[in-house]
């Protein structure tokens, strides 16, 4: 089997995930692909300047997905194991193989044969680019970054009453994937983070807020200081709110979504485009292919070689190339997120959007997604709408994906005349996920990153509010 892989710094564990595809093809296989994952992470919490906890994680493992020829079509089966030796993979290999003698055949299968690979040259280069080995951190100093970011959080302010803590996690994942069609390629990825959560005010009238940040490597997070700070003065800033105006209780009025807030805007669209849903008929867009649901000023894509963006990818859980995707441009909703049997099943070009695990079938999963900013600040969002809510909390899982039917309990600061006006809290908007998204009525220009998703914020008219 002639391999086509890409070098890493590290040792390789691709040789495990061929090693298991021979043993595959030995026990019967026709076609098989196989995934090698190794995960080393740690992570300390601190509360009230002490050390809470300190966590290590060493995890490894392989899984295998293997095909057999059957009289009623092609049938598989997935199983995964934490013993890489060499008997432990020939028994998966049998395990397996044994497994899909038994399942139903299925006439769509789609084998790990024949996608979009990237080329050798592809893989060497995109690795030298994206070498993020080191997360930049050991345990002493990750402890020191998270006491100091809880420290200057219970001091910021008299009215910071309590801490929740502070967390500082970093570590490093390996993954290595090779088909029988010759493919294989191993890559690495580092991280590190920072959180801090703390209490304003006491009694009936406390209020929790937090902040956070991950990246590649340490040295590009945020500061401890502006983490604290951001966190401390959410959770003051919340204090002494008050009830809607009676004006407000009824009818329909505008919202704005802050950027972390509007992340689910962006995940309930990242759902219902999620291709499988689609097949399932169980997503609120199932008919909205190449039809506008937002209005013109609205452009979403999918960027997995983003400089900002802990979602890179060069090749999805089937090996296939990852390449840039407008999947709303102007409003218009390009494309559904495929793997290539939903491809298949609903004739439509691959996404480069497989999600794989060591065990299960193919999933549906996205690089990284990037909401196209706007003009305007959130200052001048909340003069232009003149009276409304500002949203920066959401409370429950009222959303239905199949009708988009939205409800959601909510906090935040409540507009009037074009400023902001006071906290409001144990407050409802509703709507339906395809009026809101139509409804969009203003882009911010304050595009932020969370992990491999940047949003602006995102004001939407036409909501029911309710509360006190």
């Amino acid at each position: 089997m002639s391999l086509k892989t890409g070098s890493t710094s590290q040792p390789s564990i691709s040789h495990q995930s061929i090693q298991l595809l021979e043993a595959a093809k030995k026990c019967g296989a026709i076609h098989a692909d196989a995934l090698a994952v190794c995960d080393t992470g740690d992570s300390i919490s601190i509360r009230n300047g002490m050390v809470e906890s300190v966590e290590r994680e060493d995890a490894q493992g392989l899984g295998l997905r293997a095909f057999i020829e059957t009289p009623k079509g092609l049938a598989f089966a997935t199983a995964s194991t934490s013993d890489v030796s060499e008997s432990g993979l020939n028994k998966l290999a049998e395990q397996v193989i044994a497994m899909a003698r038994i399942s139903e055949p299925d006439p769509d299968a789609m084998p790990p044969v024949g996608a979009n690979h990237p080329s050798s040259a592809e893989l060497q280069a995109w690795q030298t680019k994206h070498d993020h080995h080191d997360s930049g951190w050991d345990l002493s100093q990750a402890k020191a970054a998270a006491m100091q970011c809880e420290e200057i959080a219970r001091n910021y302010s008299d009215q910071i009453s309590n801490s929740e803590g502070a967390d500082a996690s970093f570590g490093n994942s390996r993954v290595a994937y090779a088909s029988s069609d010759g493919f294989a390629s191993e890559y690495a990825k580092a991280s590190a983070s920072l959180s801090v959560s703390v209490i304003a005010g006491t009694g009936e009238g406390m209020q929790r807020d937090y902040a956070w940040h991950s990246a590649f490597n340490a040295a590009d997070l945020r500061s401890p200081q502006i983490i604290a700070e951001e966190a401390a003065q959410r959770a003051t800033d919340r204090l002494n709110p008050s009830s809607l105006p009676d004006s407000m209780k009824h009818g329909e009025h505008s919202v704005i979504f802050e950027p972390r807030i509007a992340t689910s805007l962006l995940g309930h669209l990242i759902g219902a485009i999620n291709g499988r849903s689609v097949l399932q008929q169980r997503s609120f867009l199932s008919d909205s292919l190449n039809r506008s649901i937002f209005p013109d000023f609205v452009s979403i894509e999918e960027n997995p070689n983003h400089p900002d963006g802990l979602g890179n990818r060069l090749f999805d859980g089937e090996g296939t190339r990852c390449s840039l995707n407008q999947i709303i441009e102007a409003g218009r909703l390009n494309t559904f997120l495929a793997d290539r049997y939903v491809a298949k099943r609903l004739g439509q070009p691959e996404t480069g959007s497989a999600s794989r695990g060591l065990t299960g079938d193919i999933g549906i999963g996205s690089s990284n997604i990037l909401w196209q900013p706007g003009t305007r600040t959130q200052a001048e969002m909340i003069s232009d709408i003149g009276n409304g809510v500002l949203i920066t909390e959401l409370i429950g899982f009222g959303v239905n994906g199949v009708t988009g039917d939205y409800s959601r309990g909510a906090g935040g600061f409540l507009i009037e005349n074009g400023k902001i006006s006071h906290p409001v809290q144990g407050i409802t908007i509703a709507g339906n996920l395809k009026d809101m998204f139509a409804n969009i009525e203003l882009i911010g220009s304050d595009l932020t990153w969370f992990g491999s998703r940047a949003v602006p914020s995102i004001a939407v008219s036409g909501m029911t509010i309710a509360g006190e």
